[in-house]
């Protein structure tokens, strides 16, 4: 053990030598999805101080119980909200009509890879739904598993089948769920199984080849368990998210596109913003603050992307920009703030001087002989023309300027193609497993793999207005469409929606790719 550079004693030791040294292991993870309700919370109590001694009391205040959030919750309409948002999550949300807290939180625990790979998703769906009967190994599982639906989804429920149904005492119920936890193939898990086996026959008159069953189903289960306490919690904060979402989504998606977002990249969340009718703008040197923030200009809310999102924009200017303002035209700006030329350019090419004059005028006026930094100049000049820049132009310097378009996501530019060609959406797509679509789509990641053979495939993540969907090549399909692939998209791509078994989310083997 030796002190770290902030004076915090450090260990090296693995946990089990922690624990046998008496010494406590506590894991201390940043969630991203409680930053986003903070800065909700901030919000919302800053204009009510009277109702709420502080922020933290605003989500205390939320109701377990509201209408409104469950109807978006059934629906799916999840993205940003914590652990809820991926394309599986909102297709499970949907799947089992989940509209309270306790649904989210069963649909926490099934979302995981060992109901997944164990098909015990499937059953506890169609159990849930009613289409069809619990059945359980063995009569005494009903009163440990009832509601479950006779499915294992917690880690708990495998402590209380060990003890309640074999005998184990709780120390070794917790033995059990840690072997099983870290897949111990070892003496410890022979003498374990052996000892259930035995124990569920006398305790429970369980035959030995049920017990056999019941341990197998455990042992299935227990290395990807999730734990009731963090389903739980998980849902509330997912709860609250929705809460938030649907009743003050302005302050939420500002919040989460502050954060940068989650699951997905930034480009869908701003998606997801102007499909909630917000109007979201690029950085302005009159209104914009660090990170993306909500003003009400005429009682509307309004979002703007942050100054600290301007690619070369050095601190100092953002500091000058927010003390010294607002600024009443560009000569104003130009004379007080004193921007390198680079700079100033950089802000009227993405917008953040609108209002000052078109885009062409502006940098007709900063150019050099144009300007010169600190020298105002005795009669402000005319900066309009006749024209301005084309949305299309707009949207490329957007892109290159602030990394993603606040004027219109790319594939909007292209609806009419698009629309031509009868694509359908990625969430769309998602539920027609079985079937063949075409999807209209960017990259946002992409690898190469060989197969046994060397022969490369290609793997695809696509992104359009409503998600993401994984695409994947095989071999004969990426040489015929290689030379489509290796643009920048966006793409037009057809093949056939299948289910991936073992993450759970639907997935597109492709046949054929165009640029759109």
């Amino acid at each position: 053990m030796r002190s770290g550079s902030k004076g915090i004693p450090i260990t090296q030791l693995d946990l089990d030598t922690v624990e046998a040294l008496g010494l406590v292991k506590i894991d201390l993870l940043g969630i991203r999805g409680l930053t986003v309700l903070g800065d909700v919370a901030e919000a919302l109590h800053s204009w009510q101080r009277t109702r709420y001694a502080g922020p933290l009391e605003v989500l205390e205040d939320i109701p377990s119980d509201d209408p409104e959030v469950s109807a978006c919750i059934e629906r799916g309409e999840t993205i940003g909200c914590f652990q809820i948002e991926s394309p599986g999550m909102r297709a499970t949300l949907r799947e089992i009509h989940a509209r309270t807290p306790d649904d989210l939180m069963a649909a926490l625990a099934l979302y995981r890879p060992g109901p997944l790979q164990g098909g015990l998703r499937d059953d506890f769906v169609r159990r849930f739904k009613g289409q069809e009967t619990v059945e359980h190994i063995h009569p005494a599982l009903a009163p440990l598993l009832a509601d479950t639906y006779g499915v294992i989804l917690y880690q708990e429920q495998v402590l209380r089948i060990a003890n309640q149904l074999a005998g184990l005492s709780l120390a070794e119920a917790d033995l059990l769920r840690r072997a099983m936890s870290h897949f111990d193939p070892g003496k410890q898990m022979v003498t374990l199984r052996e000892k259930f086996i035995a124990g569920a026959q006398a305790h429970s008159g369980v035959p030995p080849e049920t017990g056999a069953r019941v341990w197998e189903l455990m042992a299935a289960f227990a290395g990807y368990g999730f734990p009731k306490a963090h389903a739980a919690s998980y849902a509330q904060v997912a709860w609250r998210g929705a809460w938030c979402k649907t009743h003050f989504p302005a302050e939420f998606m500002a919040a989460v596109l502050a954060n940068w977002g989650g699951y997905y990249s930034q480009r869908v969340y701003l998606s997801e913003t102007r499909r909630l009718g917000l109007k979201v703008r690029p950085p302005h040197i009159n209104h914009a603050a660090g990170q993306f923030s909500v003003c009400y200009p005429g009682g509307e809310p309004l979002l703007y992307m942050g100054l600290d999102q301007v690619r070369g924009l050095t601190r100092r200017t953002i500091e000058r920009i927010r003390r010294l303002r607002p600024f009443t035209s560009l000569e104003d700006f130009l004379a007080r703030v004193d921007p390198r030329r680079q700079e100033a350019e950089t802000l009227a090419r993405c917008g953040a001087l609108e209002g000052l004059g078109s885009i062409p005028a502006l940098l007709a006026r900063i150019t050099p002989g144009g300007w010169r930094a600190g020298q105002p100049t005795l009669f402000e000049l005319p900066t309009e023309d006749a024209g301005d820049w084309s949305m299309e132009q707009k949207v490329a310097a957007q892109q290159e300027i602030l990394g993603a378009s606040l004027e219109a996501h790319p594939l909007e530019l292209l609806a009419g193609k698009i629309a031509a060609a009868h694509a359908v959406s990625t969430l769309e797509a998602a539920g027609r497993i079985g079937q063949r679509v075409t999807v209209a789509g960017l990259r946002q990641v992409s690898r190469r793999s060989r197969t046994a053979k060397g022969e490369w495939m290609y793997f695809l993540t696509l992104e359009d207005l409503d998600g993401l969907l994984d695409v994947v090549f095989f071999p004969d399909a990426y040489r015929r469409n290689r030379a489509a692939l290796q643009g920048g998209g966006p793409w037009l791509i057809s093949g056939a929606v299948e289910m991936d078994a073992e993450r759970g989310e639907a997935l597109l083997r492709a046949e054929r790719a165009a640029p759109l």
